[in-house]
C-alpha cells in the first residue's frame, strides 16, 4: 500500500483518497478496477488472460487454474455491461455494515466470457432479477472501523 500520509485526488466530487482521518476514502483492494475512472471513459473491472489457453479471470491470477502455465498471464480490461445470472435480496445488516435490504449476485459478462460476484445499486434491490441487463459502477459501499469511506465496485440497472 502507499504511504499514507500521500493523498491522490479522485474527483472533482469526491474527497482525496488515504487513510488518516475520518473524510477519506479508501479503495477496496487495490487492482480491481482503476480509481479514479479516466474522464472519458467507462469504469472497468481488470481481471487476466491466460495467453495459452485463452481462459479469463476476476479477480486478476498470476497462475491459470485451468492449464497451470505460469508468466502467459496477461492483465485484461473487462466489459462494464453484462447480465445478471443469479441475486438475492439480503434483509439483514451485513457485517461490514451495508443496510438493508440490499441486493447482490452474479453477473455475467457476455464479451469477456465471465460471470463477476458483485453488489447491486438501485432504490429496488428486488428488482435485480436474472437475466436483466447492468452495468459497473465504481462508488462507496461501506465505512470502515476507522469511519473511513470504502469505494468498492457494484452493477445498476441498464436505463
Amino acid at each position: 500500500m502507499s504511504d499514507p500520509k500521500v493523498e491522490v485526488l479522485i474527483s472533482r466530487t469526491y474527497p482525496p483518497i488515504g487513510i488518516d482521518g475520518l473524510d477519506k476514502w479508501v479503495i477496496v483492494e487495490p487492482g480491481l478496477f482503476d480509481y479514479p475512472v479516466p474522464e472519458g471513459t467507462t469504469p472497468a473491472l481488470f481481471g487476466s488472460r491466460c495467453t495459452k489457453c485463452g481462459r479469463t479471470f476476476f479477480p486478476k491470477r498470476i497462475l491459470c487454474p485451468d492449464c497451470f502455465d505460469q508468466g502467459n498471464m496477461e492483465i485484461k480490461r473487462l466489459n462494464s455491461r453484462g447480465i445478471i445470472y443469479s441475486s438475492t435480496v439480503v434483509r439483514v445488516p451485513s457485517p461490514v455494515g451495508i443496510k438493508p435490504p440490499y441486493a447482490y449476485g452474479y453477473v455475467d459478462i457476455p464479451g469477456d466470457n465471465i460471470r463477476v460476484y458483485a453488489l447491486f445499486v438501485g432504490n429496488d434491490p428486488a428488482s435485480f432479477a436474472p437475466g436483466k441487463e447492468v452495468e459497473l459502477v465504481i462508488e462507496p459501499f461501506a465505512v470502515n472501523k476507522q469511519g473511513q469511506r470504502i469505494i468498492g465496485y457494484k452493477f445498476k440497472s441498464v436505463a
